[in-house]
């Protein structure tokens, strides 16, 4: 049987509206600098009271080491490694309330495929994978602005992370980001998902978090050179919408501090026969998880999954898990 370990949903979020506001605070009265300096200990104390996602990044690191084919880090090193990506995570929650106030434009963002983001706004509705990795809501500017302007609908699972999306919410609520709170999917969900296709908007699936209420819908696939468990509904529902289908990822540069969006054409609408299904399924998934192997090694500090990502949630029979020969 597989390990059991606790599915990201029933992660509690950690820290309060109110520190929010107050990071927040310091961030626009006093600036990015001396914000820095006080978000520095935050994120210290997270890091060293967060056992769980401390070793969940700690395991990640090492499938990034191993995919690269260099020297694995020792001990010290890879709490280095692993800290340093804490404070990314800390330094792009701020990167998303300026995107959400508006205060980052299309000149602040580089396309890195400009035929490929011309196809997705000139295509109607469209589905957008996307993932964890980066930073999703920067993606907004370049959204709403001229003959680029289209909705964005992300579906997210509300109870995770109240007290961030209720500041969002505060801040600004006419922000062009629909957040679409789904925590128990079903038909009449999909039916309006579909509507808001045919409105020509475009809905945005994470696909790099397990079901909430279905765990063990999952397939293995290769994903930093090691098998991981990934939901099969994200594909499913990009299928029934017979739309075009893109994969979307949003990084930032380390050196110029600008983001680069990085847009591709991942599926055609295509009606699938049910015996097909599966192994139409499979396919997407591990071409899904092998661009997000490419990315993350683009951008290897910018991976903003704080769990366990290869154990299953539940357990689940062994020889689900396909033999993939090295």
């Amino acid at each position: 049987m597989a390990e059991k370990a606790l599915h990201w949903s029933k992660m509690k979020e950690r820290g309060s509206f109110a520190g929010i506001q107050v990071l927040v605070w310091i961030y626009q009265i006093l600036g990015k600098s001396f914000f820095k300096i006080c978000f520095f200990p935050v994120m210290l104390y997270f890091y060293l009271t967060g056992g769980r996602a401390r070793k969940a990044i700690q395991d990640y690191w090492q499938q990034v080491e191993i995919t690269q084919g260099g020297q694995r880090s020792g001990y010290w090193q890879t709490h280095k490694h692993a800290f340093k990506l804490f404070l990314q995570f800390g330094f792009a929650i701020v990167d998303k309330f300026d995107a959400w106030l508006g205060k980052i434009g299309l000149d602040d963002i580089e396309i890195a495929d400009h035929a490929a983001f011309t196809d997705l706004t000139s295509a109607g509705g469209a589905v957008v994978l996307s993932s964890h990795l980066g930073n999703m809501e920067i993606c907004r500017a370049i959204f709403s602005c001229g003959a680029n302007k289209k909705k964005l609908n992300v579906i997210t699972y509300n109870e995770h992370a109240p007290s961030f999306n209720n500041f969002l919410k505060k801040v600004n609520p006419e922000a062009a980001i629909n957040f679409v709170h789904i925590n128990d999917f079903g038909p009449d969900d999909t039916i309006k998902l579909k509507q808001k296709i045919e409105d020509g908007e475009v809905v945005v699936i994470f696909a790099d978090r397990t079901s909430v209420n279905n765990p063990e819908s999952v397939q293995y696939v290769p994903f930093l050179s090691k098998d991981a468990p990934i939901a099969v509904g994200p594909f499913a529902l990009a299928t029934i919408m017979e739309c075009p289908v893109f994969f979307m990822s949003c990084i930032k540069n380390a050196q110029s501090g600008r983001y680069t969006t990085y847009i591709e054409r991942f599926a055609e609408p295509t009606k699938v026969k049910r015996k097909e299904r599966a192994a139409y399924f499979q396919a997407l998934m591990e071409k899904y998880t092998s661009r997000l192997t490419y990315y993350c090694l683009k951008a290897p500090y910018q991976w903003y999954n704080f769990f366990d990502f290869w154990t299953v949630s539940v357990q689940a029979d062994e020889d689900k898990k396909p033999n993939h020969k090295k």
